[in-house]
């Protein structure tokens, strides 16, 4: 797991992490293409035809994916950060979940977008906007993903309370020796951060919660 420092705000450098000079995504990621690539790809009928036959599936509007990789998780989270866009970030719960820590994941999958941009939510596909700074994301799986204490921190605000603390003790269980730092550094993000809706909330959570693994549960490594 990756605990970045706080960096100053201010609007997405250009990335270069698996991304064209655009910022797009790698175009065949996990098996995820945009409708361009795969008729660029495959032919426009024959991309068609896979359709009709449920050979491909377009989970989001301008995205397909193979059917037979349809509901795996990194497919989805490829699948969404197509459809939202250049300097998109899997955040939240999604992103805690491609960390390693799956407690609070459900079926939808999240992603922030720069507050110049717009797209509204789908069906599966939650869309929140933010400043996105890139000291604040790593790659993992080849996938734009909210540090773990970024994500972390938007779980306890937002999320509901015992999911967001399940992920939260699953992520100390996890980092070990180093989770008093850990929630050290969510705690400072926490009191740095501006919205501050639901940070009473999330510090109370942030007491509460276990620094050590419970019986049974194993001290695993980063992703």
């Amino acid at each position: 797991m990756t605990a970045n420092i706080i960096c100053p705000e201010g609007p997405p450098p250009v990335a270069a992490q698996h991304a064209d000079s655009s910022g797009w995504p790698h175009p065949s990621l996990h098996g995820a293409m945009t409708s361009g690539d795969a008729e660029r790809l495959l032919g426009r009928a024959e991309l068609a035809a896979g359709l009709a036959e449920d050979q491909w599936v377009e989970p989001w509007f301008g995205v397909v994916v193979p059917a037979t990789r349809v509901h795996d998780p990194l497919t989805r989270a490829a699948a969404a950060l197509l459809r939202a866009g250049p300097y998109s970030v899997l955040s939240g719960a999604t992103a805690a979940a491609i960390h390693g820590c799956d407690s609070a994941a459900d079926d939808v999958v999240h992603v922030t977008i720069p507050y110049h941009r717009e797209l509204r939510s789908q069906p599966d596909l939650a869309i929140h906007q933010a400043w996105i700074r890139e000291c604040d994301v790593v790659e993992l799986d080849g996938l734009r993903t909210q540090a773990l204490d970024v994500a972390i921190t938007e779980l306890l605000c937002t999320g509901p309370n015992r999911p967001a603390l399940d992920c939260l003790e699953q992520a100390l269980a996890q980092l070990g020796e180093t989770a008093d730092q850990f929630r050290a550094l969510v705690g400072e993000r926490l009191a740095r951060r501006r919205d501050r809706r639901g940070t009473r909330q999330a510090a109370a959570l942030l007491q509460l919660a276990w620094s050590k693994p419970r019986d049974g549960e194993l001290v695993g490594g980063a992703r």
